[in-house]
């Protein structure tokens, strides 16, 4: 199955690593840090970084999406068919 993540990006469910909430990303050293390594990787994908309310991390790349963390992990969901075989838990807030 594959899961829409906006902007005309549609990824495979089975390459999904993680869905993170972009905001929750800004300001961490290390989070900068693993960006410049997927960057200099050339993993980094989709030019749309401002806007991003998520970041989807597969096995092929690093993806932003304009569609929050918590509609994308519905997605994958409804992704996995009624039988629940890939479920997720649900999304969580820091703080």
């Amino acid at each position: 199955m594959y899961v829409h993540i906006g902007d005309e990006v549609v990824v495979p469910a089975r390459e999904l690593v993680a869905i993170l909430d972009a905001r929750l990303l800004q300001g961490s050293e290390a989070n900068q840090a693993f960006f410049a390594r997927e960057a200099s990787a050339g993993q980094i994908r989709g030019h749309h970084w401002g806007g991003a309310r998520s970041v989807v991390l597969t096995t092929r790349g690093v993806y932003p999406s304009p569609i929050s963390p918590r509609t994308l992990a519905r997605r994958v969901l409804a992704a996995s068919g009624p039988s629940g075989a890939n479920p997720l838990p649900e999304p969580t807030r820091a703080g």
